[in-house]
């Protein structure tokens, strides 16, 4: 428990020194956010059959440290370019070409229309897209090892205390970048996490060595048939894509709010520090002293339920009161209601699965099937935002009943887990 804990905490730690900065390359950036979107969900399918070749041929226990030592050379070899590569060079100002696709994609210099020229932006994007996908990939794989170690009743039990170290250590990433970023720049996050990342494959070697476990065979894209076979997983499919619906919304949504009313870059980065400062916060209370216990007593439904009933009342009061004190709750309450019931309600659904389902089946869930979720709610918000001319309120109520369908899902969802599980 105690190694689990830490490694969560290095973990989630990595990220959460990552997370501000990547969410600033989205407000900064927004006018290709779709695209962005898209990158990301391009890298995802194509990392999963080289993750799935990657369980089907080596033993499980190297799956962990070869994911995350290449995820550590990758930021080291970013830290590099971020510092080589020059600054942005506009040739103007950026200007909107009414009714185009490329309205404020291109900027008006003295030659005509051109693209943003320069490395760095190409960087920067880069950096979105990696962290974006990566971080799935390494949480999901970091919890395909805890689940097999844990069995059914002790598992609801222990996982949110397990799920408590990744919020600690969130919560001290957060206040990392909320304090050192003015002076430190964001190349130093790029190494710090690295050096977590590294060091928590050594803490869950700390753990004792498990007995060596072969590899799993089966072919690349094996998990899309274990999806579609298991009722259950095919039912936290639909959890998760409608999840994804209701992220994107408040994502985007989020990030023209901070565009229009939080102009400077700086100011955007400590917004959202301070939201995952104060989600974890909360996330950490909950996990240590509700999540488990909810489980244990009352099943996994409460858990997978809250999130989505949360959602319905924020993008209602949020469609009305669109105001920057209104957006930091609602984020906050949304995400610590994912990440200290929801979260550990899913990972419960596991238990007792055999090793297949665990590691493919989950990372394909977990990463191409999310960012899948992703690309059509980015799309589909971009669609809405021209289509919908009313205003804003009308744009946020739009989701409204897809997190009401969200809300029968996870009943379904839930008790069929219980039941099957004995609970």
């Amino acid at each position: 428990m105690f190694c689990g804990c830490l490694a969560g905490f290095l973990v989630l730690g990595a990220y959460y020194l990552l997370k501000p900065l990547r969410d600033e390359v989205f407000v900064g950036d927004r006018a290709v956010g779709a695209e962005l979107w898209t990158g990301t969900f391009l890298l995802a399918v194509a990392l999963h059959p080289i993750y799935g070749m990657l369980a089907a041929r080596v033993r499980r226990e190297r799956v962990l440290p070869i994911l995350y030592r290449t995820s550590a050379l990758l930021l080291i070899g970013l830290y590099w370019l971020l510092r080589t590569a020059p600054e942005p060079e506009a040739v103007g100002a950026w200007q909107a070409a009414p009714g185009s696709f490329w309205s404020g994609r291109w900027v008006a210099g003295e030659q005509g229309w051109q693209l943003l020229e320069g490395s760095r932006i190409w960087l920067e994007r880069s950096f979105y897209v990696a962290v974006s996908v990566f971080n799935l990939y390494l949480i999901s794989a970091l919890w395909s090892a805890l689940i097999e170690r844990f069995e059914g009743l002790s598992a609801r039990r222990l996982f949110g205390l397990l799920a408590a170290g990744g919020s600690l250590g969130a919560i001290v990433g957060s206040t990392v970048v909320t304090v050192a970023f003015a002076s430190w720049g964001s190349g130093p996050f790029l190494l710090l996490a690295a050096g977590c990342l590294e060091l928590s494959l050594h803490v869950l070697g700390w753990a004792g060595a498990r007995r060596p476990q072969p590899p799993m065979h089966g072919g690349a894209f094996e998990g899309l048939g274990l999806v579609l076979r298991h009722p259950r997983l095919r039912w936290l499919g639909a959890y998760i894509l409608l999840f994804t619906l209701g992220s994107t919304w408040l994502y985007f949504l989020t990030a023209d709010l901070l565009e229009a009313q939080l102009p400077l870059g700086e100011d955007r980065v400590r917004f959202f520090a301070g939201v995952h400062l104060g989600t974890n916060v909360l996330t950490l209370a909950l996990q240590v002293g509700l999540a488990g216990r909810l489980m244990s007593a009352r099943g996994l439904v409460p858990g997978l339920v809250l999130l989505p009933l949360i959602s319905m009342v924020g993008f209602s009061v949020l469609a009305f009161s669109p105001m920057l004190s209104v957006l930091f709750l609602f984020n906050v309450l949304r995400a610590s209601s994912r990440y200290a019931l929801a979260k550990p309600a899913r990972e419960a659904l596991y238990v007792g699965l055999p090793a297949r389902d665990v590691y493919k089946a989950k990372n394909l869930l977990d990463t191409a099937l999310y960012r899948g979720g992703d690309l059509v709610s980015g799309w589909a918000f971009q669609g809405a935002s021209l289509l919908l001319v009313t205003g804003g309120a009308a744009l946020t109520l739009l989701v409204v009943p897809m997190m009401a369908a969200s809300v029968g899902v996870a009943v379904k969802l839930g008790r069929g887990a219980d039941e099957a599980q004995g609970s």
